[in-house]
């Protein structure tokens, strides 16, 4: 994904676990994220990001 797609507050899909995105910076295409389950917060490149639409903000499942 890229940084415009991206916003903070979000619900994605970083390696098989599920991140609220906490911070967004489109100059480096990064974004901060936070782990739900182990609350540890990363930096990672926006293309490692990806989109799950079942999530949405509010809603920290898949339904």
């Amino acid at each position: 994904m890229q940084a415009s797609d991206l916003k903070q507050g979000m619900w994605v899909e970083h390696q098989h676990e599920i991140a609220e995105i906490i911070a967004v910076d489109p100059s480096n295409n990064t974004v901060i994220i936070e782990n739900q389950n182990d609350h540890q917060r990363s930096s990672v490149s926006c293309e490692e990001i990806t989109d799950e639409p079942q999530l949405h903000t509010g809603c920290d499942r898949y339904y």
